[in-house]
């Protein structure tokens, strides 16, 4: 059976959307906020660029052993949304996906970013509570790194 949740995030951000959407899509700058976890990393290394249609192969966990592949489908790129689904596995199977929505706004010279996340686990009900916390991490990560605070 797959358990399903839908997660929704509101940040109001100090700088426009560009410089947001930069940052939700530049694989350097997603190393830095990307982490589920203070302890973890993200690794994303000789990947197209982001762009609808490309499959992007990262890896993340504990810095010492980064064991989950993360395959982000890039869905739309625009001035005003970002979405992409990414896929979590461990050891070749696939335990948990999420479609991600970012719904950017100017207002004046910050940026109103909604976010939506559907969130299937193949894994069981306790895998969403994990994934909903490694979330939540990486948008506080994003709102520190737009306001130039190191993560």
């Amino acid at each position: 059976m797959t358990d399903t949740k839908t997660l929704t995030f509101t940040r109001k951000l100090p700088a426009d959307p560009a410089r947001v959407a930069t940052a939700l899509t530049s694989p350097e700058a997603r190393m830095v906020w990307g982490t589920p976890d203070a302890d973890m990393v993200v690794l994303i290394k000789d990947q197209p660029a982001p762009a609808p249609g490309v499959r992007e192969i990262s890896t993340c966990w504990p810095a010492d052993n980064p064991y989950v592949t993360v395959r982000t489908d890039w869905v739309e790129i625009t001035p005003n949304r970002i979405s992409y689904a990414e896929t979590l596995e461990a050891e070749g199977a696939a335990f948990a996906t999420s479609l991600a929505i970012f719904d950017l706004a100017a207002t004046g010279t910050t940026t109103d970013l909604d976010v939506t996340i559907f969130v299937a686990s193949f894994a069981g009900q306790e895998v969403l509570p994990e994934v909903e916390g490694g979330w939540t991490h990486a948008l506080e990560n994003l709102a520190r790194h737009i306001e130039g605070v190191t993560t």
